[in-house]
């Protein structure tokens, strides 16, 4: 303690030289419980405010906004998309929107990458890949459409925002040849329509066998039955004079070490007789549409898919081919592209029935043995094509490798005598290894934008985008036209710069979704089920 002049009595003292007051009592600093329990109770009312919004107003104070009309059943259940402390997965989207059992579900991110690259590997989503919420963005109210997505994932992948930095189209790039399967010349054709319905205008004629579809996206595929039959129904074409297979004579013979080929055909008659699987269709053809004589046989009527050409063919493929599997069980050839191979099991299962169908009739014992085994393998084959898990193997239907006992000399032979049995089919079809080609009756381009011809046919004609074959310049021309410049294995598709002269920003849209979706159409879904 100090004495300071001028005060009363003793003071509690100073502090340093210059005499500075200390302070009456000490600095107590505030109990720590207290701090706990102000924030305990704080994070209580918290907690009561959040558990209050969440189960009585919908979470308004924690969600985003609203959710869309399609997702408004599941507001309150917000792990429904949700995964805690993670972004939304396309995995809980595919709970609701895809069907377990597929291999690649119609609304999947696989779907469209299988879509878009044609390659079936590509049926497992990788890293780095977009996801559903990705591009179909949520909580921007009940209006909001969720398949009206922005283009910055598409940008992020294909590096293409607007069509004047797209690509040319593959197909006209590399010069894809469209392998139809059939001998045609669109001109001459044109020509003969343009005649028969005496018309000058181009696109009447085109338009004669190019049949819209229904919601005028595209065209109906082609078929004898639709598009050629008027023309082609009913016309009289005389086969060549070919020899008659003897009887109990193999074509192969395999008696000697080498084989001997005995090449001739079955008549009639002889089918009739043996009343095999599949030849009911010899009972009810005419004989006056043969004329036989010295061992030579002259078929003067031949009609579409001759089942008596049919029937020979196959045997000459039978004696090329001993181990072709299932391809007896098809018209034509097993070539399709992958995404179609149903059409051979369904072509195959339709021969089996008929085949049953002819057995029907016959009262042996082991007739109607095989004939119940037969529907057991139709019905088994019928179950599989329905059962979207099934993996199908157009392998099955190949014609891999010829009888090794034939030499090349004797298989050129079968196949110049295929071509004279075929003879009458030969004006529109190719014939190899003794299968008539497969027509394409649709061309598998651009499979993978959507074009919807009704829009663009008010802008513009058939020929003022179509231009790679020259109508103008030999239409009303005599003879054939050079098949380089005409022929079914040209797509006579516009090339991309066609469609900028309309698709610029100034005018038609020019944005990715304009063409492209992002999942595949309903038709291509229901081929990657498969």
């Amino acid at each position: 303690m100090s004495e300071h002049p001028g005060r009363d009595g003793p003071t509690k003292g100073s502090f340093g030289e210059a005499g500075l007051p200390v302070s009456t009592t000490y600095v107590q600093p505030p109990g720590r419980n207290r701090i706990w329990w102000l924030g305990l109770a704080l994070a209580g009312v918290a907690g009561l405010v959040l558990a209050v919004n969440l189960n009585l107003q919908s979470g308004a104070l924690v969600s985003n906004g609203p959710l869309s009309s399609s997702h408004a059943v599941i507001g309150d259940n917000c792990v429904a998309c949700h995964t805690p402390f993670g972004e939304v997965s396309s995995e809980k989207c595919s709970l609701c929107h895809e069907d377990g059992t597929a291999v690649v579900g119609p609304f999947s991110l696989d779907a469209h990458y299988v879509y878009v690259s044609g390659d079936h590997t590509r049926a497992f989503r990788r890293d780095g890949e977009m996801t559903c919420a990705g591009c179909h963005t949520e909580h921007r109210g009940r209006t909001a459409t969720l398949t009206t997505v922005p283009e910055t994932g598409c940008v992020a992948c294909h590096g293409i925002e607007r069509l004047a930095d797209h690509p040319e189209f593959s197909v006209i790039a590399d010069s894809t040849p469209d392998d139809a399967g059939l001998a045609f010349t669109h001109i001459r054709h044109v020509d003969r329509v343009m005649e028969d319905r005496g018309t000058g205008d181009l696109e009447v004629a085109c338009l004669a066998c190019h049949t819209p579809g229904s919601e005028a996206r595209g065209f109906e595929p082609v078929a004898f039955e639709t598009h050629c039959a008027d023309c082609h129904l009913g016309t009289e074409v005389e086969g060549a004079e070919l020899p008659i297979q003897p009887a109990g004579v193999s074509m192969v013979d395999e008696s000697s070490g080498t084989a001997a080929l005995t090449l001739g055909v079955e008549t009639l008659d002889t089918i009739r007789a043996r009343q095999g699987p599949g030849e009911r269709w010899a009972l009810d053809m005419s004989a006056a549409q043969f004329d036989t004589d010295d061992g030579y046989v002259v078929k003067v009527a031949t009609a579409h898919e001759d089942p008596w050409v049919m029937h020979n063919l196959r045997r000459l493929r039978r004696a090329v081919y001993p181990m072709g599997g299932l391809s007896d069980l098809l018209l034509m050839s097993a070539d399709v592209r992958p995404e179609d191979e149903a059409m051979l099991y369904t072509e195959a299962l339709a021969t089996l029935r008929a085949y049953a169908d002819g057995l029907r009739g016959r009262g042996e014992a082991w007739v109607q043995s095989e004939l119940l085994e037969l529907d057991r393998v139709a019905a088994d084959l019928e179950a599989r094509l329905v059962d979207r898990n099934t993996t199908l193997n157009d392998a099955r239907f190949r014609l891999n490798r010829p009888d090794p006992r034939l030499g090349q000399t004797q298989l050129d032979e079968i196949d110049a005598f295929a071509d004279e049995v075929a003879e009458p089919c030969l004006t529109c079809h190719t014939v190899r290894r003794a299968t008539i080609d497969r027509v394409r009756a649709a061309q598998g381009v651009l499979s993978r934008a959507r074009f919807e011809h009704g829009a663009h046919v008010l802008q513009r004609g058939c020929l003022d985008c179509h231009t790679a074959i020259p109508f103008e310049a030999h239409l009303g021309g005599e003879g054939p036209v050079d098949a380089a410049l005409d022929n079914a294995a040209i797509h006579n598709l516009p090339a991309v710069g066609e469609c900028r002269q309309c698709h610029t920003p100034d005018l038609a849209s020019d944005r990715c979704v304009t063409c492209h979706d992002f999942h595949p159409e309903a038709d291509v879904r229901s081929r990657l089920l498969r």
